[in-house]
């Protein structure tokens, strides 16, 4: 798909239909992930794919209680891994870098996602630290968001931008 359309068609999908992801799709997802920039090329994330109904609920009731993320058959959790970070910048910058390449990776998994005809929604509210404790994950991690991934159940719906006037100076 063109770039243009790619990033219009993109919209915070919150319902989903009972059809499938594949492994496959979800690997190819990934590994747009994967081609993401990231500091050092460290790739200073971890992804987590869940699959599971229960873990979905339970994640779900962490994030202030949005059930209908659970209808969605897969959640992708992303992570800053800050000791991964570490092994080559110490403790510079890892309050951010890490955090950007999993947020930068989640960005491009979601594109990815679209491009596949695959809606998505970002779900950064949730109980820090729950995440983690939840998938039973080691690690000096910092959760960056949960990306909800399934077939698109409803029209994109029409949507105001403020437009660049609003967001950009120019010197």
């Amino acid at each position: 798909m063109e770039f243009k359309k790619l990033v219009d068609e993109r919209f915070s999908e919150r319902r989903y239909t009972n059809e499938p992801v594949t492994d496959p799709e979800i690997i190819a997802i990934l590994e747009a992930a994967d081609s993401a920039p990231s500091a050092g090329n460290l790739q200073s994330y971890r992804a987590v794919v869940v699959k599971d109904e229960n873990m979905r609920r339970s994640l779900a009731r962490e994030s202030s209680n949005q059930d209908w993320m659970a209808d969605a058959p897969i959640f992708l959790v992303f992570f800053a891994d800050l000791d991964q970070f570490r092994t080559r910048y110490g403790d510079h910058h890892a309050d951010l870098m890490p955090l950007q390449d999993a947020t930068i990776a989640m960005a491009y998994a979601q594109l990815a996602a679209v491009d596949m005809g695959m809606g998505t929604c970002w779900i950064g509210t949730f109980a820090r630290n729950k995440a983690q404790e939840l998938l039973r994950l080691s690690g000096n991690l910092v959760f960056a968001g949960i990306l909800t991934l399934g077939r698109p159940k409803g029209k994109k719906p029409t949507r105001s931008r403020r437009g660049h006037p609003d967001w950009a100076s120019w010197y």
